[in-house]
Formats: structure tokens, sequence, C-alpha cells
């Protein structure tokens, strides 16, 4: 079978949902069905919590059944899995598999994505987020998911920057219609198509029975010790299944209070040389501002 043709490699919370719907509408695009498949690297939460899938070590033949078959009309294939930033290991494992792969990466400003994706936590079945924004970010493995020029930096070292398409969060919010239009092209597929969608995004959300929340975690890790059941539930399938069915029953979409102006100075401090590094990487590449 052909190898993928691109790949979406993060972030979290800055648009990933909304391009990956635009993607998988694409008559000409082959997208994966889960839109995330984990084979080159697990989920965020999932490496936190130490129960990850290993879809890695399941081989090339079983990554490429996760997607439509090269025929017909689709030009191109791919998915978009946004834990891929976060680990070098992905960045050389991506590199091995087709060095001339196309990569696309979302950005936002990192004390926005990193607030909102903490919202979005909160209601996590794998691991349990911390209970205050404060207190996630006192955690160093999550507290630098923002350090974005930090990761970026992985897959810099190993392919060509025309390789790479940058689509920052503003424009998604003030010109959808351009980034649909520039991604498509980048893919060199018909970039006139315009899919008839509603808009797409990952509200955050809050459990409706928080007791519900802590047995689940705890009957997941329970079960997921017995000898035979481990492995099913390894299954992204089965793991994605388990996961929508859980939302479905528990989940209801939160609004929440921004981020005190005080907070937001504190981080916008600590991230600002990174934010920095981002700036200079970002010039020799191409980014939809």
């Amino acid at each position: 079978m052909s190898r993928i043709d691109f790949i979406g490699i993060g972030a979290p919370k800055c648009g990933t949902t909304w391009l990956s719907a635009q993607l998988e509408s694409h008559p000409q695009i082959g997208f994966a069905p889960d839109k995330e498949v984990y084979y080159f690297a697990d989920t965020i939460m999932r490496r936190m919590a130490g129960k990850e899938l290993r879809c890695f070590e399941r081989g090339e033949a079983w990554y490429h059944e996760q997607f439509p078959p090269a025929t017909g009309a689709i030009r191109v294939r791919g998915e978009f899995c946004p834990s891929y930033l976060y680990t070098e290991e992905a960045a050389e494992r991506i590199a091995a598999y087709r060095p001339d792969i196309k990569l696309l990466l979302c950005l936002r400003p990192p004390v926005e994505m990193m607030y909102s994706w903490y919202w979005y936590g909160r209601n996590a079945v794998i691991a349990t987020m911390p209970d205050t924004f404060e207190e996630m970010m006192q955690n160093p493995f999550l507290r630098d998911v923002g350090c974005h020029a930090r990761h970026l930096r992985h897959y810099l070292e190993r392919f060509p920057a025309e390789n790479l398409l940058v689509v920052q969060f503003d424009a998604i919010r003030r010109a959808p219609d351009e980034v649909r239009q520039r991604t498509f092209e980048f893919l060199k597929v018909d970039s006139d198509f315009k899919p008839q969608l509603e808009k797409g995004q990952n509200a955050a959300r809050a459990p409706r029975f928080p007791l519900l929340q802590s047995g689940a975690q705890s009957i997941y890790s329970g079960v997921s010790a017995l000898p035979g059941i481990g492995k099913i539930l390894r299954s992204p399938t089965v793991a994605r299944s388990l996961q929508d069915l859980y939302h479905r029953f528990n989940s209801k979409a939160q609004k929440y209070e921004p981020l005190a102006p005080e907070e937001r100075a504190k981080w916008e401090a600590y991230y600002a040389a990174d934010q920095e590094e981002l700036a200079r990487q970002l010039r020799g590449l191409r980014v939809i501002h």
C-alpha cells in the first residue's frame, strides 16, 4: 500500500478539529476516519498516566489499514494527531517513515491554548487533570506543552521548510475560507472545493456527575490490568468508542471564566523566550497568519 502523504502534528486547542473537518470533507483526500491514529506517539494524557496504546508496535501495515484506500478520486491521505508535536521520538519515526511527508501545524498564543486545554481536559477518563489551572501549570510535563518552539525544533531538524505549513488560530477565526484554500493548495488538491459543514470545535467539558468520572477512571485502570482485556482496550477504535460513550452520558458543555490578568501576565512571561524563538523559526516557514 502507498504511504501516507501528510500528517497534522499539533497543537491541541488551536483549530485542529476545524481543519480536520475541512480535510475529511474533501473528496480528493483520504482522511483517517478517527482523525487521530496515535501511531507515531500516544496522547499527552495517556503518556502522563503511563497508559499508552503503543500503536507503533503494530507496524506499518496496521497503520495503513486506518486510512481509506488510495483509489478513485483520492489523491492524498493523512491524519491529524496533535500529540505528535510533543515527543522527539515521533519526529524521528515520521522522518524514518517518509522524509518527504507534508506536515501541518496549528498554533495559538500558548497561554490561551493552555487555559483552553486545561478546561477541555477537566472531564478526562484516562487521567485526572489537577483541580486548578495553577496546579496544572506546576507540572513541568504539562506546562511545557505550551513551549511550541522547543517541540517544533525536532521537526525543523528533520524536515525541509517547504514541507511544513503553519496555520495560526487567529487566521481560522478571521479568514477560514483563505485558510481552507491555502491548505488545499499546499496538499495539491482542488483548492476551490468548499464543504458545507457546521462550525467544528471541541468545547470545554465538565462531568455531569463527578463521582461517575472518578468511578470510570478507577474501573478503567482496574480492567486495563486484567490479562487479555488490557490488549483489547489498547485498540484505538475500542478506546475511542469507550471515550465517546462516556462523554455522551457524562459530559456537558461548560463556560469558564477568563484567566485573571495577573495569571495571564505571569505565564506569558514564562513562555516569552520560547515565543521569541518560535518567531525566528516561523520566518523560514510558510505561515497563514
